[in-house]
């Protein structure tokens, strides 16, 4: 099986299209789906507390979804929302790198994957992350494309996701 991370804002939501989805950018995430089959996994802020909630986040229409988000039925899963509390209140984000390490290793790595058949995994395996950030485990590095902040998910940025995937 073949997993995208998908991070939504810088990737798939641009300035171009005041942070709104862009159809531009998910008709590029369409061509990585179809060049590798690939599945999905939520890791960004537009995640919900669980897939179904997720997707209904991403396909209900309103200002920041001007459109259902086309590949909804690929999504397989969501990462955690990692935090650590600290004196007087204070929450301090866990790097992206790490609630996607946790996801692979509780839903790859681990019968015990919650709400998961792990059999639908098997043993090939490999992922891309797609982020605009650079917060991920220098384990991560050769599954990572960053994608430009402002301009979200380019042609060379697809290239390069559809290679590693296809590894």
């Amino acid at each position: 099986m073949k997993i995208i991370f998908l991070d939504i804002d810088g990737v798939i939501s641009t300035e171009k299209s005041h942070y709104a989805l862009d159809k531009d950018a998910c008709d590029l995430l369409g061509k990585i789906i179809d060049a590798t089959d690939a599945k999905i996994v939520v890791s960004s802020s537009w995640r919900r507390n669980t897939i179904e909630d997720t997707k209904e986040e991403l396909t209900t229409v309103r200002h920041l979804v001007p459109f259902p988000f086309p590949y909804a039925n690929r999504i397989i899963g969501v990462t955690i929302r990692a935090y650590a509390y600290v004196m007087q209140g204070v929450h301090l984000a866990i790097p992206r790198g790490v609630e996607i390490k946790q996801w692979i290793d509780t839903h790859i790595h681990s019968e015990n994957g919650k709400n998961w058949n792990y059999k639908d995994i098997g043993v090939d395996f490999n992922y891309v992350i797609l982020d605009d950030d650079s917060d991920m485990l220098l384990e991560q590095a050769e599954h990572f494309v960053k994608t430009d902040t402002l301009l979200g998910l380019s042609k060379d940025d697809v290239e390069r996701a559809i290679k590693i995937l296809n590894q």
